[in-house]
């Protein structure tokens, strides 16, 4: 996050003129909503609220915070305080896709850690220091890889939601975050007044947390291992067998090694007549793999896809009905990106570091890097630099400044 100084001047300056140019409109009513801005930090004042969008875009005209939040809830007073004395009204089911909390290999090329108590560093994302176990200083980004990965898994969900629940384009809208992935915003008569414990509890749902094999129907009698009926099944369970059917049909060897842990010696035999593999499965049976231990094989299968079918979804957002969250269509003070919303059918071929640059038509401009991997926005790149003076398109140097990376010259 850029600090005090003429940096923080400057980004000001420029998102003054952003908001000038493009009013904000909300998907939702303004006068029920408790806001929050920042620019030295990402909520600097809260219980703000506005009678009507022509005042909120009064205030990101006039005072240009570089962050800009709104509650998820309704209130009959959103400026009031403390919270109790708001008169909560309901609230909307956020669910956060970030890229810090989706495991991506990209994370060994840009990411960097240093300890906080020894000499130690060293790539990637690693919270405690591998010589002394002490924490550690990270130094983080986000490329279109990992970015990518949150936008699968925010896809997984709204499928989730359409299958399981019945939520679809009038219920659920996307943003980009801004950053480093994507909010999916579900408004519906049927959630709205939903509490705090049912909220946990179709997180918990939606993320298979603490999946249990015997509880959804995967059972071992000490002789054979039994699966729900697929003809019968619904929810995660169905969403399982699917993914072991899928494996099962068209998977080749080396995948099922990784499922399962076991050698192609073993495989290949026991994926020889796979049309039988698969007919044992939807009459709710898994088959025995011979001369082996059928029940560690199974539950190293489950176990696997049970962690690739899992949403990556950030708890402490889609928990809380009293969080603010970026509204839509803002500038993000960190990169000076845009909060951009996303038609649902726009989702798989929305590239952000393109289609959501919020100054593509800034000049060039120098400043002084201290450090940045590869970079990519629009057609520009700028290879890894560090310690350099480098002359870059207005929006990658807002990027970097923004980031804290580089400073103006």
């Amino acid at each position: 996050m850029v600090g005090m100084g003429v940096e923080r001047t400057w980004l000001k300056g420029l998102f003054h003129d952003y908001y000038v140019k493009h009013p904000v409109r909300t998907p939702y009513d303004v006068s029920r909503r408790e806001f929050g801005h920042g620019s030295l930090k990402k909520i600097d004042a809260r219980h703000v609220s506005f009678e009507n969008l022509k005042e909120l875009n009064a205030l990101l005209q006039n005072v240009s915070p570089l962050y800009f939040s709104a509650s998820v809830s309704e209130f009959v007073n959103p400026s009031a305080q403390p919270m109790i004395n708001k008169g909560l009204l309901g609230s909307d089911l956020i669910y956060e896709f970030d890229a810090d909390d989706t495991p991506t290999d990209c994370k060994l090329v840009h990411d960097s850690w240093s300890c906080t108590n020894c000499a130690a560093s060293g790539k990637g994302r690693v919270l405690k220091c591998t010589s002394c176990s002490h924490g550690t200083a990270l130094e983080e980004w986000v490329c279109p890889t990992c970015v990518n990965a949150t936008k699968v898994q925010t896809s997984s969900l709204l499928n989730v939601l359409r299958n399981d629940f019945g939520f679809g384009e009038k219920e659920c809208s996307i943003n980009f975050s801004g950053s480093k992935g994507y909010h999916v915003h579900v408004r519906s008569s049927a959630i709205f007044s939903l509490p705090k414990s049912g909220r946990v509890e179709l997180m918990d749902y939606l993320s298979l947390h603490e999946w249990d094999a015997a509880s959804a129907g995967f059972v071992f009698d000490g002789k054979q291992f039994h699966c729900p009926r697929f003809s019968s099944v619904h929810g995660h369970s169905q969403r399982l067998l699917s993914a072991l059917l899928t494996a099962l049909e068209s998977a080749p060897v080396d995948e099922w090694m990784i499922l399962s842990g076991s050698s192609p010696r073993t495989l290949k035999p026991f994926l020889e007549d796979r049309s039988r593999l698969v007919h044992d499965v939807t009459s709710g049976v898994l088959p025995p793999l011979p001369g082996k231990k059928t029940e560690a094989f199974w539950n190293n299968v489950l176990g696997v896809l049970v962690s690739r079918l899992q949403l990556k979804i950030d708890r402490q957002t889609s928990g809380d009905i009293f969080k603010l969250i970026r509204v839509p269509d803002t500038l993000h003070g960190s990169t000076g990106l845009v909060a951009q919303s996303v038609p649902l059918d726009a989702l798989p071929s929305f590239d952000p570091f393109s289609e959501a640059v919020g100054f593509s038509s800034l000049p060039h401009r120098k400043v002084f890097v201290k450090s940045c991997p590869t970079l990519r926005m629009g057609d520009f790149t700028l290879d890894s630099v560090s310690e350099k003076e480098v002359t870059v398109p207005g929006a990658v140097a807002v990027y970097l400044v923004g980031w804290g990376a580089a400073s103006l010259r």
